[in-house]
């Protein structure tokens, strides 16, 4: 079992401790969350098509990818991928054109532990390709986790407990070029601590990021982070606001829509023991930040 899977399963069997939420930024359970734990949501560009991962949806299913789409007003409810393997499947992301989808695996054939792929996605007829691995450059025989493009399509980001690192999760940044990916390169010092560092997401455009810090297994709790790039060098600026890290346990799954709405994982409701998908307006978000953050984020 990979501990991100122990980390996703901790928050549907286990009761965790919840912390009081701040009154801003305004926080909204979304109803398409499952009965299950529900980890990180992909939003299309076009704010209709939504991915999200699930576990044990059925009982002994793992870590499976499901889809809904918007109509007449109303979300359908979410069905499995059809490009889910036999293994595990867990989280997606849109490329910024919406026409495909990044995510983990470790089915059969991969470099070993959990791998990125990729999958071709076509909007109008709403058909999905074949999964393919991105290969040595970016998958080890560890685990490469929640892959994330930049909004200009230039980078990836994801983590990675691969050789050379902390011996933990890694964020991991690699450049694009059409077909080709570049080296990947750790985040730097400012961001690396010794904890795990994992579930990363650009925060509207390619200066920040918002991250998750904590126990990847799942047992110590996580909070999510702002990272931002200033100079060339990536600086924390800090835990987000109470109110987003809501769950005295785990905060994960971040993503953020072309619309500015920013989402997350965590078990937040009154008695809750598993993962929701919640949402809040990203400008707010970061408005929440301490005074001192936030002008530094505006330079």
């Amino acid at each position: 079992m990979t501990s991100r899977y122990r980390l996703a399963l901790a928050a549907t069997l286990t009761t965790i401790a919840l912390a009081a939420p701040a009154a801003t930024p305004s926080i909204e359970r979304l109803a398409i969350s499952t009965p299950m734990s529900d980890v990180r949501l992909a939003v299309s560009p076009d704010g209709r098509h939504r991915l999200w991962g699930v576990v044990d949806r059925t009982p002994g299913s793992g870590l499976e990818i499901v889809e809904s789409w918007l109509v007449a007003g109303q979300w359908t409810p979410p069905v499995p991928v059809p490009f889910n393997g036999d293994a595990n499947d867990f989280d997606p992301a849109f490329a910024p054109d919406g026409r495909s989808v990044w995510f983990f695996s470790n089915r059969a054939g991969g470099s070993g532990g959990d791998d990125l792929y990729q999958v071709a996605f076509d909007p109008r007829t709403r058909l999905w390709g074949t999964p393919r691995n991105l290969g040595p450059i970016v998958n080890t025989p560890g685990n490469e986790w929640a892959p994330s493009l930049s909004p200009d399509g230039r980078n990836l980001l994801f983590s990675s407990n691969r050789p050379g690192g902390s011996g933990k999760q890694d964020l991991y940044l690699a450049p694009l070029h059409g077909d080709r990916i570049g080296t990947p390169m750790r985040l730097g010092p400012a961001i690396e601590t010794g904890e795990d560092e994992f579930d990363a997401t650009f925060a509207g455009d390619a200066r920040h990021i918002i991250f998750t810090r904590g126990d990847a297994d799942g047992e110590a709790g996580t909070k999510l982070h702002l990272a931002t790039l200033r100079a060339g060098t990536w600086h924390d600026a800090g835990a987000l606001p109470a109110g987003i890290n809501c769950s005295a346990g785990l905060n994960i799954g971040p993503s953020v829509s072309r619309a500015g709405r920013f989402y997350w994982s965590a078990a937040c409701g009154p008695g809750d023991t598993r993962l929701d998908l919640w949402s809040a307006d990203l400008a707010s978000v970061l408005a929440g930040m301490p005074g001192d953050q936030r002008r530094t984020n505006a330079r």
